[in-house]
């Protein structure tokens, strides 16, 4: 029922917002622009998916806001504005395809949660890690998402749909590869949440349409 009503919403909002034109500028790897990707996919809505090669990057990266990616082009018209941060593309995607919560307070939580997911990102991918220091901070940073789950009672972190910090936590699962299930063993809320992202329609046509890396 949840699933039903979530995807009928997203195809209302997805006809309003037909108009606009959508350019993904990121690496060739998942990365900071695997769930800004989620997104589109479990909004049912096109989008270019520009994946620039490592060896053209220092050419092209005077010519980004900041200098760094992922960007985002969005043309509506004959205007094209470019965006910049991760999040704050998250953020501007989720408002137009109504993953952002029903009101200021929901907004403030998933923003909160999606900025923490940040930080787990950050503080882990890319690092040297021993396995017992990911292990530390992957099971703080579970705990607390499991907790989270457990009193919304609904199988969101947030309200009573999906939000994109709901995709954001399914798509950082990746990176675990093989060892998932072996955390997900103490937290049945987190891999709830992860199979039913899993099994949106969009999602599991981008997962198998999306390079295997």
């Amino acid at each position: 029922m949840i699933k039903t009503i979530f995807l009928s919403y997203i195809l209302i909002l997805g006809y309003s917002c037909s108009e606009a034109e959508y350019k993904l500028n990121y690496f060739d790897i998942r990365g900071r622009g695997e769930f800004i990707r989620f997104i589109f996919a479990a909004s049912n809505q096109n989008f270019e998916d520009n994946r620039i090669k490592i060896e053209d990057w220092p050419t092209l990266k005077p010519t980004f806001p900041f200098q760094q990616l992922p960007t985002l082009d969005v043309r509506q018209g004959s205007e094209t504005i470019v965006l910049a941060q991760s999040k704050a593309i998250a953020r501007f995607l989720a408002d137009r395809f109504g993953l952002n919560g029903e009101n200021e307070i929901e907004k403030a939580l998933i923003d909160m949660y999606g900025c923490q997911l940040g930080d787990l990102a950050d503080s882990t991918l890319g690092k040297n890690l021993t396995k017992e220091q990911l292990d530390e901070i992957l099971h703080r940073n579970f705990k607390f998402f499991e907790d989270r789950l457990i009193k919304n009672g609904n199988g969101f972190l947030v309200g009573s749909k999906l939000s994109w910090t709901d995709l954001f936590l399914s798509q950082l699962m990746d990176f675990l590869e093989k060892t998932k299930d072996e955390y997900f063993k103490n937290y049945p809320h987190v891999k709830a949440l992860d199979e039913y992202v899993r099994e949106l329609p969009g999602i599991q046509e981008w997962i198998k349409k999306r390079p295997d890396f």
